[in-house]
């Protein structure tokens, strides 16, 4: 922006008004989704997490597990589908506009933005573990390595239904998107009969990409406008009667959330009741699109909006190590997480520390997005459009690795086994960067 006078004062930011004139025409339902979800995981993750302290050190507990009953509030904070749910149709929008693109560029091009605040992250993390063990705390390290990259299952889980995308863009008409969802719900509910006949757990893995296919599957539906907000209600009021009947029948536990002790984790491989509960999001999602609509229409809503989606990766990786620093110093002055105290200090503790975690994540995603949003050498460099159709699967085929590797790595830790398959987490990605060169102009 230029002046006459003299030079204008640069913004890091849009005012309200301006960025709600420069965004008139986009859905911005989808980034209003996007960032609740994300903001109501982090609050559930606060709320869940109990902290004992004992003369070996702390040991981290599940409130769910303490108090079963309230397992049941899993089925509103776990609300990860409709991240899916989001990406896949702001990608659509993306891809509809650019038919030509090729999967390949299309794909390491979403990767490249989505793994970029992943390097700044896993660097911390890694330095975090280095300092522990040079410093003689062992164990610290070890939590360090374990918990810092838990998280990260989203990230390889988003990576592979991101690569499925530009297959789902096939889907052009109900029928498509009762047919597509019908696969994913049935290969879904015959991965976990196997798992239940033999014993083979395995195979539940697979369920990571059908389960996560499932929100993707009614993104795509809901940006091409195929399901109308009376049948999205309808179906998601069919498949919450079958979820339940799912829980009561058997063998699926209540919560949607892993919890300690459980003979069968709904989250960890994915399970049928997970599938089940995606399609009820999505659906309510897009029988309430015109009301949210309404909401995010107001300029200084969808002003925090866009801003906080500007930084939702950077978000949902800090807001764990943010959350340890407040548990952390409530210990310091006797603000303790541990649920054998009275109920009531206990309720005060969580609460408050829940929405200052909230708070805070708002100045550390001020000065951490920054990084999100600055292009790396080398890994954010141009890629070729149509480099042939090879060379197109081969970025493809690697990206998944990545996706299968981060995942892996997820569960194992930077340690042992979680080494390894970091090493091909990241092989993969210098591979698809490396093939995808950029195409001659």
């Amino acid at each position: 922006m230029t002046s006459n006078s003299a030079p204008a004062r640069r913004r890091t930011l849009p005012s309200v008004t301006d960025l709600d004139a420069l965004t008139g025409d986009r859905d911005r339902v989808i980034d209003l989704i996007r960032l609740t979800s994300l903001v109501v995981v982090i609050a559930g993750h606060s709320v869940m997490l109990t902290v004992v302290v004992e003369p070996e050190g702390f040991v981290l507990g599940n409130l769910l597990a303490d108090i079963p009953i309230l397992q049941a509030v899993t089925w509103l904070l776990q609300v990860l589908p409709l991240f899916f749910f989001a990406g896949a149709a702001a990608a659509t929008y993306g891809l509809s506009s650019r038919p030509t693109t090729s999967t390949g560029h299309w794909l390491l091009t979403r990767a490249q933005r989505l793994l970029r605040p992943v390097f700044w992250y896993l660097l911390a993390v890694a330095a975090t573990a280095l300092i522990a063990v040079a410093l003689g705390a062992d164990a610290a390290a070890d939590v360090v390595a374990r918990l810092g990259v838990q998280l990260l299952w989203f990230l390889g889980a988003y990576l592979l239904v991101l690569a499925v995308v530009p297959t789902l863009q096939r889907i052009a008409t109900p029928r498509h998107v009762v047919g597509a969802l019908g696969l994913a719900w049935g290969a879904t509910a015959a991965v976990d009969v196997i798992r239940f006949a033999t014993g083979w757990q395995g195979i539940g893995y697979v369920s990571f990409l059908t389960v996560w296919s499932i929100p993707a599957i009614l993104g795509v539906a809901y940006a091409k406008r195929l399901v109308t907000p009376i049948a999205a209600a309808s179906v998601a009021a069919v498949f919450f009667v079958l979820d339940i009947m799912l829980v009561a029948a058997g063998p699926y536990e209540l919560s949607l959330v892993t919890v300690p002790g459980q003979e069968l984790s709904n989250m960890s491989p994915p399970s049928l009741l997970l599938a089940g509960h995606a399609i009820v999001l999505c659906g309510i999602a897009i029988a309430a699109a015109r009301m949210l609509a309404s909401i995010v229409g107001r300029a200084r809503v969808w002003w925090w909006v866009a801003v906080g989606n500007r930084g939702a990766m950077t978000l949902y990786l800090w807001h764990l190590p943010v959350l340890a620093f407040l548990i952390g110093a409530g210990e310091l002055i006797g603000l303790s997480r541990d649920p054998g105290q009275h109920p009531v200090l206990f309720t005060v503790v969580v609460g408050t520390q829940t929405v200052v975690l909230l708070a805070l994540m708002v100045p550390v995603v001020a000065a951490l997005s920054p990084l999100e949003n600055r292009e790396l050498l080398w890994w954010d460099g141009p890629v070729g459009r149509n480099a042939g159709r090879a060379r197109d699967r081969v970025v493809v085929a690697a990206l998944v690795v990545t996706g299968v590797a981060t995942l892996m790595m997820a569960r194992d830790g930077l340690l042992g086994d979680g080494l390894v398959w970091a090493g091909l987490s990241v092989g993969g990605a210098v591979i698809a960067r490396s093939v995808a060169v950029r195409s001659s102009p």
